[in-house]
């Protein structure tokens, strides 16, 4: 059962690396959407807390969302997410959430709407981290 569960993450792993968003800057043409991450984060001492930044485009908006990965049988609670943007090279601070409960062996994101501009032609990547943490910064969303 492991290793078909392993072949089947695999195969999706493939279907979505073709297309780039992980690994290399994205290109988001007018009337088009896309989305761009980072990689992944680490809270110090403890590989089982783990976080990752994304920058989105749709038709109307840019948004950033911070995700948080609880691989521990406890709760994690980090007293404060951070979410932030590089705008063209320039950075701007968005938001924060205080006490964002991630249960026990989950991932939770932060909402859309926490972090969300206008449209606008520009290169976008997404900072965040929790109180502690390290920034996970994501590659460049272009849009168009």
């Amino acid at each position: 059962m492991r290793k078909l569960v392993t072949a089947v993450v695999l195969s999706l792993t493939g279907l979505f690396a073709g297309a780039g968003v992980a690994s290399a800057d994205v290109i988001v043409a007018p009337g088009q959407f896309g989305h761009v991450c980072s990689g992944y984060q680490y809270a110090p001492g403890n590989s089982a807390l783990y976080w990752q930044s994304c920058a989105w485009a749709d038709n109307n908006e840019v948004y950033f969302t911070l995700h948080l990965g609880n691989a521990s049988d406890y709760n994690w609670i980090p007293s404060r997410v951070n979410i932030g943007f590089y705008k063209s090279g320039s950075y701007y601070p968005c938001a924060y959430i205080t006490n964002f409960a991630v249960p026990a062996r989950s991932v939770r994101q932060t909402p859309s709407n926490t972090c969300v501009l206008s449209r606008a032609r520009a290169a976008y990547q997404s900072v965040g981290y929790p109180a502690g943490g390290n920034a996970a910064i994501s590659d460049t969303l272009q849009v168009q």
